[in-house]
């Protein structure tokens, strides 16, 4: 009897990964339509360039062990990794509200200081030239502390 898995069972995986990408994104990107439909383009996108992975039986389970830990670890970023903000246009911030989940990872440093992802995104997010300082909130319940 073999110890490799079997093609079934690589494929029951890489469908239930597929599925917690599909969530993680959905709680990641709530509200905002045009990010859960480009999200979900990519996710499908690259599940379907790796449908079919070529090769011997030890070759495939080797990818296949691959791809699923790079499932498992997109879906912690997307879970954990990411600060969702929203612009306030009146002060020029944009107000990231972290959870539990978010600050368990963080230091004292970084906890009350995050970077948008280029200084081209936060220009984006305001359509002018300055770049949005980004301030950071710890949600706890219907009240939000600054944090300083």
């Amino acid at each position: 009897m073999s110890s490799l898995p079997s093609n079934t069972l690589l494929r029951t995986q890489a469908l239930a990964g597929y599925r917690r990408l599909l969530r993680a994104r959905t709680k990641l990107f709530a509200g905002d339509t045009h990010a859960l439909s480009e999200s979900h383009k990519a996710i499908r996108s690259e599940f379907l360039k790796n449908r079919h992975i070529p090769g011997p039986p030890e070759q495939v389970a080797a990818l296949s062990a691959e791809y699923l830990k790079m499932i498992d670890e997109a879906e912690d970023m997307m879970l954990h990794g990411i600060g969702r903000g929203e612009l306030n246009r009146e002060r020029n911030v944009v107000e990231v509200k972290i959870g539990e989940e978010h600050e368990s990872r963080m230091d004292s440093e970084t906890l009350t200081h995050m970077e948008p992802i280029t200084k081209e995104t936060g220009r984006r997010l305001d359509g002018k030239t300055v770049v949005p300082n980004v301030e950071v909130t710890k949600s706890s319940g219907n009240n939000d502390e600054k944090k300083r």
